[in-house]
Parts: structure tokens; C-alpha cells; sequence
């Protein structure tokens, strides 16, 4: 349909080279996945079969991707089922090629025979019903995945194709809890918490499948502050995990201490000497209500 073409080029923002079907819908009936003619109109092959044009698959497999999908993938699945599900899907595709074409597609998922080359292609081919290992393991990933982006202002949580901003803040909580009392009074602290919790508790209502996570990544400037002040040091690699008894420590430690004492802490910004315990209770609060045993923080954006 000419509603179909136009809508898919928007997604993919140019006009398509070759035909394609519509394989995959969402809801709404927005395209997801396309199934790609093997030739375009001047004859040249077409090696992907499946595209993933949805514009919030798109966005929730290149994070993946960003944070070193492809070479998890490839650990995690054995090389042989990989060939395997190449030689499939060039199978498939193959056979739909004019017997009388001049040049013909070649490689498997992707245009390669070996490996992982793109997380969106198996995706989309597993989306569209294909057998796939690649692309059940990004679908199990997706699922159990959360990504939190935290700053001072906002608290932005993406979950697979929904992006949710979290009720509270660390600027809400040090205006309307943490002002006074130093260091933070007890019954400040509990309603820090107690608040956070109802903030998941609503974004959990809205969207039920959050519960079921098992990783998270936090990112973001408060965020990352909140890894170097973990780990004591401001030199850290990209990504560090941290357990979440650990964290419960750090928050015993820096609620304890005054302004001053968290002054002579060499991790702590001094900027952030406030902030600090309200980004704790953030993300604290987040890993009681979600059952996390442990966060990864990025230095790297979503």
C-alpha cells in the first residue's frame, strides 16, 4: 500500500530502493519489520531479508548494541547454531530469487556468514517468526533489561520500547526532605525512600513488565558521580558493577557524615555535596522496589 511505503520511508528517513512486505506490526499497526525483495529494480541483490524499521525497536537494539551486544551475543551462543541460522535465512531468501537473475544475493543474516555483524537484522528476523538464536537472545535481553538516566532534574527509565520519566528527583528531594538537618535527620531520609518507592510503584502500574527486570544501567552525570564515590576514585573504566549491598554501605556511610566530612572525601565533587545523598536514595530506592541485585553505571549516554 502507498500508505505503507510512505510511513516506511519516513522510519527509515529515504525512500526504499526495492519492494517489500510488511511482516510485522505493532499495535497500532505501525510497520516493525519489512521483508525485503532479494533484488532491487535494477537487478542489484539484496542480502537482508528482514529490516527493523520500527522506530522504538530500533532505539531499544542499538542501546543494546552500544553497550557491546554483538560481542555478548557471540559469547553467549554457540558459533555452530549461528552458521546454522545464516545458512536458514540465506535459504529462505534464496529461494524466492528469479531463476533467470544475473546476480544473486549472498552471506546469511545481515550479508555475513560468520558471527554477529547487526543485532537490528536478527531481531527482525526473529520478530517475523524466524528461527533465530541471535535474535530470541536480544528479545530475552530487551525484556530484562532497564536503562535509567539519571540527572539532577529528571529521572528517565527505558524499558524495551517505553521511556517513562520517574515522579521524583534529586533536586526534589534535597528541596522538599534534605534542606535542613546535617547530617540528613532519619525521618528526612525515610520519607527520601518512602517517596522513590511510590514513584516506581506508579511507573510500575503504568507499565508491569519493569518488574520483571534483572539488569539495569544507570547513566548519567549524577549517576556516574555516584560510581566514582563507590569506588573512592574518580578513574574508572566506561562501565563498572556495583552490588547493591555495596551501595546500601555507601548510603549507611555518606547519611552518617556532615557536609564537612563528605568535604574531605576526594570521590565526591564538591558541587554535589547535597546532591550526592539525594542521588543515593534514587537510585537505592529503584533497586529495593525492582529487586536488583546489582546495577551496572555507564559513563556513556543512552
Amino acid at each position: 500500500m502507498n500508505s505503507d511505503r510512505e510511513r516506511v520511508a519516513a522510519l527509515l528517513g529515504r525512500v526504499p530502493d526495492g519492494d517489500f512486505d510488511v511482516v510485522v506490526r505493532d499495535a497500532s499497526g505501525d510497520p516493525v519489520v519489512i521483508r525485503n525483495a532479494p533484488l532491487l529494480a535494477d537487478g542489484t541483490p539484496m542480502p537482508t531479508r528482514y529490516w527493523l524499521v520500527g522506530r522504538r525497536e530500533n532505539v531499544a537494539v542499538s542501546r543494546l548494541e552500544a553497550d557491546g551486544g554483538v560481542r555478548a551475543a557471540e559469547s553467549a551462543i554457540d558459533p555452530a547454531s549461528i552458521r546454522a541460522a545464516h545458512d536458514r535465512y540465506a535459504a529462505e531468501r534464496d529461494a524466492a530469487v528469479p531463476p533467470d537473475a544475473v546476480h544473486r544475493p549472498s552471506g546469511g543474516v545481515g550479508g555475513t556468514r560468520e558471527g554477529v555483524k547487526c543485532l537490528h537484522a536478527h531481531y527482525a528476523w526473529h520478530l517475523a517468526g524466524g528461527d533465530d538464536p541471535v535474535g530470541r537472545w536480544v528479545a530475552d535481553e530487551l525484556r530484562g533489561r532497564l536503562d535509567v538516566t539519571l540527572s539532577q532534574h529528571r529521572v528517565t527509565v527505558r524499558h524495551f520500547d517505553i521511556s517513562a520519566t520517574l515522579a521524583t528527583t534529586p533536586s526534589d528531594l534535597l528541596a522538599e526532605f534534605l534542606g535542613d538537618g546535617d547530617p540528613p535527620r532519619p525521618e528526612a531520609l525515610t520519607n527520601c525512600l518512602g517517596t522513590v518507592s511510590d514513584a516506581v510503584d506508579d511507573l510500575v502500574r503504568d507499565h508491569p513488565d519493569v518488574i520483571g527486570v534483572d539488569r539495569a544501567t544507570f547513566r548519567g552525570d549524577e549517576a556516574w558521580h555516584l560510581a566514582q564515590v563507590e569506588r573512592g576514585t574518580t578513574v574508572l573504566d566506561e562501565a563498572v558493577v556495583i552490588d547493591r549491598h555495596d551501595l546500601e554501605d555507601l548510603f549507611r556511610t555518606i547519611v552518617a557524615e556532615t557536609r564537612a566530612d563528605r568535604l574531605h572525601n576526594p570521590a565526591i565533587d564538591p558541587a554535589r555535596i547535597d546532591s550526592i545523598v539525594a542521588t543515593c536514595c534514587v537510585t537505592l530506592g529503584l533497586m529495593r522496589r525492582l529487586h536488583l541485585d546489582a546495577a551496572t553505571f555507564s559513563s556513556r549516554s543512552a
